[in-house]
């Protein structure tokens, strides 16, 4: 059985596409987790409301009025929709062309999971390596340095090594000031 026959749910529908995954055992099903890329278009906001086909028809409207040097990441984000809705044969047409007319990583990313889903494990990976970092951790390094969300879970990191090292009334500026490593955040 490929993963397109077997059955799927959304989870977090704008992040994280569920499928259950067979394994031998027709009564044994394991979740999956396949995470799909939206561009910061409009439908988007629809999409992450939970209003799919609101989002799907704001996209297909501005896929119908781009020319069409300039839909890749509409068609990108409309096959991230449709995996999504569970439009799997639309989403696989839209991925397919979201590659040929921009070769993005997010076209790669969104045809890589319909590609899982259609259970070409082969071709889903191929599509992942054209969508990942070459240099991963000096790409996570960098990330880490730039996105608020990263360097505050750090900073939280920070502050529960400095409680575990020294009792509550043991810590004053001093110590934080010895233990604070200050990076220049300007890009």
């Amino acid at each position: 059985m490929n993963l397109r026959q077997a059955r799927h749910n959304a989870i977090a529908p704008t992040l994280v596409i569920a499928t259950a995954l067979l394994l031998g055992n027709p009564s044994y099903a394991e979740v999956i987790p396949f995470r799909v890329v939206f561009e910061n278009l409009p439908g988007v906001e629809e999409i992450e409301a939970g209003n799919i086909q609101a989002g799907i028809k704001v996209l297909e409207d501005q896929l119908n009025q781009a020319e069409q040097g300039n839909s890749g990441d509409i068609l990108a984000t409309l096959c991230a929709a449709y995996i999504v809705n569970a439009s799997l044969d639309k989403a696989e047409g839209a991925c397919n062309k979201a590659v040929e007319v921009n070769p993005s990583k997010t076209a790669y990313n969104n045809r890589g999971v319909i590609r899982a889903f259609n259970g070409d494990f082969s071709a889903a990976r191929e599509d992942f390596e054209h969508a990942r970092p070459r240099q991963l951790e000096a790409y996570m390094d960098e990330l880490r340095t730039k996105d608020v969300g990263l360097v505050a879970a750090d900073n939280f990191h920070l502050i529960d090594q400095l409680l575990a090292e020294h009792t509550a009334t043991e810590i004053d500026a001093s110590v934080a000031l010895r233990s604070a490593v200050i990076e220049d955040l300007k890009d």
